[in-house]
Order: structure tokens, then sequence, then C-alpha cells
């Protein structure tokens, strides 16, 4: 004998409910899968990122900022390095610089450049200091950064940053003999 009508309607709207139900939560579990899964793979990429750069980058590469070229000339306290006509003019607060001593930072690096700069590397031994030749206060041709009292058998860096945002664009080594 077979239900009456009424009987019929309310249990298929209760196995619609039920399986509306049934579906929701698979969706919620669908939806918590999917959140686990990408929150797995943006911390993969960052693990990657952060571990993939090699140990003796100190300050990350620029894509921007201008092309910058530093000649090298020993002194008779150590060294001139000479700024090359840069592919742009900057004010001379866009840059910073930062001295490496056998790969390790001098302790108060990096600094704003400015004209007339002079800094002693407060960790030990090294004097950097920058002349703007033309005194018109911007990165220019002819401009020099000198290193003095270096250590024999040291190597130095002069690296010229981005101020804001402490990216490498332009560098020059030094082997003290």
């Amino acid at each position: 004998m077979s239900a009456p009508r009424d009987q019929q309607v309310e249990s298929t709207e209760t196995e619609t409910s039920g399986t509306q139900e049934t579906a929701r939560l698979h969706n919620l579990g669908l939806k918590a899968a999917l959140s686990v899964a990408f929150v797995s793979v943006v911390s993969a990429v960052v693990l990657f990122a952060v571990f993939s750069i090699p140990s003796g980058i100190v300050y990350p590469p620029c894509g921007h900022g201008p092309a910058v070229d530093m000649v090298t000339s020993p002194t008779t306290n150590g060294y001139e390095l000479e700024i090359g006509p840069p592919s742009r003019m900057e004010a001379l607060g866009a840059y910073k610089v930062s001295v490496l001593k056998d790969g390790t930072p001098w302790s108060n690096m990096p600094v704003v450049l400015s004209g007339g700069m002079e800094v002693k590397n407060s960790g030990g031994d090294g004097w950097l200091n920058f002349t703007d030749l033309t005194s018109d206060g911007k990165l220019t041709g002819g401009d020099f950064f000198t290193l003095e009292n270096l250590t024999s058998g040291s190597q130095y860096e002069v690296i010229l940053l981005w101020a804001s945002s402490e990216c490498e664009f332009a560098s020059e080594v030094i082997n003290v003999p």
C-alpha cells in the first residue's frame, strides 16, 4: 500500500533538504581543502624565495636606477673610484652607498650619499669619502669616492644603492695587496 500523497511530498522534501545539506557540507569541505592547498603553495613559494637567494648577496640587485660605471685607480693612501657619466642624473639623496670588507658590510652602512661625505668604518679600518666634483648636488660623471686606510690582503666592495629600496645597481671590487 502506498503512503498518502502528503507523506510522499514531505519525504521528498526531507530527502531534497538532506541532499542540499550534504552538498553544502561537501562544498565547505572542498573550500577548506582548497584553502589549505593554497596556503601550502604560497608558503612553499615564499620559503623557496627566501632560501634560494645566495648567501653572499647582501643587497638585492635593482631592475631600476641609472646605469653607472666606476673606474678604480690606486692613490697614495688607498683608491679612488671615479663615477662615469650615469644614464640619468639624480639628486645625491636618491642614493645610498655601502662598503663591504671581505663580504661583510661596515657596521655603519649603508649611508645616504651627500657631497663632502666622510665616513669612518666604526667597526675598524677604513675611510670612505665622496666628492661631488661640480657641487651640483647630483651624481654626475667625474664625482668620485676615495677609500683609504685599508687592510692588506682584504677585499673591499663599494656598492651604490637606490635609497628608497636599498637595492644594488652598481659596485666596484678592490683587492688590497
